[in-house]
């Protein structure tokens, strides 16, 4: 076999590889042929939880295939929304409710899809110094709130709490929010009576996991919250998940695969990716992550495996509406 090396153009390179067939090997710059020819991209980006298990899976899928390259970003549930209302990704990947105002913006550019294909557990997290064992959900929500503002409060060291947030673009943020800090998960009743709570001041905001992980192992009496996936795949020595209840009576638990599956432990929300199902690379890359192989990643990741019929579709608003 023959091996040109010269400096071609990928199109000069075409025109000699189609006279000469497989006679020729066409190489630029040693590489082969086919690096001349570009892979569909596939941009995903949102959920800043989801990032790095979708990583994973796009790993997989480039590796399974050569036609396309998925590429993912974080930034929030939030921003992925919005980038993928604006045309700027493909694919947007979410860990919470999609605002109705974010619905409305989708159905008015095209009929799209949200499709489950995992869920995921939040882990409660301290600093391993911190003797606490377990908290409740009204406990936390006063630390939340500012409530709750010493370690001694709950039984622990005279010590000063820090909470730690993710900012507004996250979609586990929007869920603490309503299901801990004003407690829509103890029922209807006691939501509407601390819908209007907001979060203490001085708390501490981050960017993302791997500042919350930094900022909660260098930080004695920081406690935050984040996906269990991402605690235990990359706090490990970091933070300690401690157990939680929905109230002081338990029953108390980690938020194990087990615990998650079977209803008991209910900080837990599905993760879902969101678009608009117009082309082939798009339906590639959801499949894949629904397949056993994607399904099986999911796992691996300390995610739970998606349940079927989990897709949503919004159809394309009426332009006469």
């Amino acid at each position: 076999m023959k091996i040109i090396r010269n400096n071609f153009s990928c199109a000069i390179a075409r025109l000699l590889a189609m006279k000469f067939h497989s006679l020729i090997w066409i190489s630029l710059a040693g590489l082969p042929m086919a690096a001349c020819s570009k892979k569909q991209e596939i941009l995903i980006s949102g959920s800043e939880t989801m990032k790095d298990a979708i990583q994973l899976l796009a790993n997989g899928f480039n590796k399974k295939q050569n036609k396309f390259e998925a590429k993912v970003g974080g930034g929030g549930s939030k921003a992925g929304i919005e980038d993928l209302t604006l045309g700027r990704i493909d694919i947007a990947m979410t860990s919470n409710e999609i605002k109705e105002t974010h619905l409305e913006a989708l159905a008015d550019i095209s009929k799209f899809e949200k499709v489950e294909i995992g869920y995921d557990g939040l882990a409660i997290v301290v600093n391993p110094q911190n003797p606490l064992k377990q908290i409740h959900l009204s406990q936390y929500a006063q630390i939340l709130s500012g409530k709750i503002t010493n370690w001694k409060e709950l039984g622990g060291p005279d010590m000063a709490i820090l909470p730690v947030l993710r900012n507004r673009n996250s979609g586990t943020e929007a869920f603490v929010r309503e299901h801990v800090l004003r407690r829509k998960d103890l029922g209807e009743a006691v939501y509407g009576a601390f819908k209007n709570t907001e979060y203490v001041t001085t708390a501490t905001v981050k960017r993302d996991n791997r500042e919350i992980l930094d900022f909660v192992a260098s930080n004695a009496g920081a406690i935050a919250y984040m996906g269990v996936g991402v605690a235990k795949s990359e706090g490990k020595g970091k933070v300690r998940i401690v157990e939680y209840a929905l109230n002081k009576e338990g029953p108390f638990m980690l938020p194990t695969v087990e615990n998650i599956q079977k209803g008991q432990y209910r900080l837990a929300r599905a993760l879902a990716l969101v678009y608009v199902p117009d082309n082939a690379r798009k339906d590639a890359f959801v499949a894949y992550a629904l397949s056993e192989e994607g399904q099986k990643q999911i796992l691996e990741y300390e995610y739970m495996q998606a349940a079927p019929n989990t897709v949503l579709v919004i159809e394309k608003r009426n332009a006469e509406k």
